[in-house]
């Protein structure tokens, strides 16, 4: 074992830290990550200290593979971001840098300092940086270059005794951050560490500030706490210390009202921490998280997965109530409750389909009931009177022939008059359609527009003069030229 040492004000050497070897720690340096280890090489060679920390220490000592590594360094945001090119800037208090390699992301920080309490955004020192940490456990620092590990708090013996300890003092460490009693019992659940009697104390008693906490931060550690695959533990400790009412108020009330109601929650978060990370691949998304969290509530409210219109919109609506105070990412929610859904065989999303008319029935089988947007016999209100059949096109010439009139063909009978356009006169008529103020024109009337026309040799009926118009201009110029040419002009008109 090694020990650091550093300078006091008045020039005195002091003990700083204790540094364990490799053979000391026994950490197994193949379960740290190639991409972890050459973010701390590249720093170092730009002159920077740098170590993993946090959690990631923790497993390794362990014996687990992290799923995350978080590096610490001495380097300010600016300055990491111009030593790697794939860097990105976060955060606006707590100005932090995620590295990316390939799908993976580092997330790298800079020490800071306790001058203005263990919540100040000031950059500081290794020594300092340590301080502010929550808990022994978290406040590790590993050389993976080394293979050293580096202990300022007593961490490492807290460890092998298997005990959360809290860096900062009880009277002050919950008050400052009330976020860190989650973490406190979520570590105790995940790690299998004790918790002091003084600090359950302290949760017991602070246990209310959580309620003034940040919305966005009880989120981020909700979907941490149903990802940890401890979910099921988690949740009946944090009841047991009294925080999950002040995080989820409406479960809270749903498992104090029936017995029952806890057996069934419980049960789907167990079955949630079963869930295989590996064997499912995107079955550890999001919603599939929140789904396995909402279905007891759900399920057991009356009238809400079921098959109609509103079903969807009310589900996420009580969705979002159950789970208030918590902001959670809406796309996420929705496809949460949709889940659920489909595994009652239903697609709430899909609209439903409006009634349309009848296809394969010609106009005159439809008669006046089948016209689009006209109301058939199908479709008639109950209770109303009987139906009136459109005539047939037989009776419809025998009334003609009786009025004198000329019978029009059963093709014609069926198809709809369409009425002319104009400027209207004054009594109904329109100007150039000599039509009643019914506004259809009379049989006779009709029967003389069908008449063929003839024209006079040299005009050009109304077809023929369309037709010219829709010819090229060469053709016309060509046309042009024989009607002023002299045979053309001395022919004239025959009778």
């Amino acid at each position: 074992m090694l020990i650091r040492y550093r300078k006091t004000d008045d020039g005195k050497v002091v003990a700083r830290a204790l540094v364990y070897t490799a053979k000391e720690h026994e950490i197994d340096a193949s379960k740290v990550d190639f991409d972890a280890r050459r973010i701390v090489e590249r720093l170092r060679e730009n002159g920077h200290e740098a170590f993993i920390v946090g959690g990631a220490v923790r497993d390794l000592l362990l014996g687990r593979t992290p799923k995350d590594f978080d590096i610490v360094t001495d380097a300010e945001p600016s300055r990491i971001k111009r030593v790697f090119r794939n860097a990105r800037v976060i955060g606006r208090r707590f100005r932090l840098v995620h590295v990316y390699a390939g799908p993976k992301i580092f997330e790298v920080s800079t020490f800071r300092s306790i001058a203005k309490g263990t919540v100040g955004n000031e950059y500081g020192s290794i020594d300092e940086d340590a301080l502010r940490r929550d808990f022994t456990c978290n406040a590790l620092y590993y050389d993976p270059i080394q293979e050293q590990l580096v202990d300022y708090v007593g961490g490492f013996k807290h460890v092998k005794a298997r005990r959360i300890v809290p860096v900062i003092p009880l009277k002050s460490i919950f008050i400052e951050d009330p976020v860190r009693m989650i973490r406190c019992v979520k570590y105790a659940a995940t790690t299998g560490f004790g918790v002091p009697i003084r600090t359950r104390w302290a949760i017991r008693r602070d246990a209310g500030l959580l309620a003034e906490a940040s919305t966005s931060r009880l989120t981020e550690e909700f979907l941490k706490i149903l990802a940890s695959g401890k979910s099921a533990e988690i949740l009946e400790r944090l009841e047991s210390f009294g925080l999950l009412r002040h995080i989820v108020p409406e479960c809270s009330n749903f498992l104090a009202k029936d017995s029952r109601n806890r057996e069934i929650l419980h049960a789907a978060l167990v079955e949630l921490d079963g869930l295989d990370a590996a064997a499912a691949g995107r079955e550890r998304r999001l919603s599939l998280l929140i789904s396995h969290f909402l279905r007891p509530w759900l399920e057991n409210l009356s009238g809400v997965i079921e098959d109609r219109p509103e079903a969807f919109q009310d589900a996420l609506q009580q969705a979002k109530s159950f789970l208030a105070p918590l902001n959670l990412p809406r796309v996420e929610l929705e496809a949460a409750v949709l889940v659920l859904f489909k595994k009652r065989g239903l697609s709430p999303l899909e609209r439903p389909r409006r009634p349309g008319p009848e296809r394969g029935r010609g106009p005159a089988e439809r008669g006046r009931g089948g016209r689009i947007g006209g109301r058939g016999p199908a479709s008639r209100e109950p209770g109303a009177g009987p139906v009136e059949q459109a005539p047939s096109a037989t009776e419809a010439e025998e009334d003609s022939s009786k009025a004198g009139e000329q019978p029009a063909s059963s093709t014609e009978a069926s198809k709809p008059r369409r009425r002319r356009r104009g400027p209207r006169k004054p009594g109904g008529a329109i100007e150039g359609g000599n039509l009643e103020s019914t506004g259809r024109p009379s049989p006779s009337q009709e029967a003389k527009r069908r008449e063929p026309k003839v024209s006079a040799p040299g005009t050009k009926s109304p077809q023929e003069g369309e037709s010219l118009s829709r010819t090229s201009g060469a053709a016309r110029r060509r046309r042009k030229k024989q009607r002023k040419s002299p045979d053309a002009s001395s022919e004239g008109p025959t009778a």
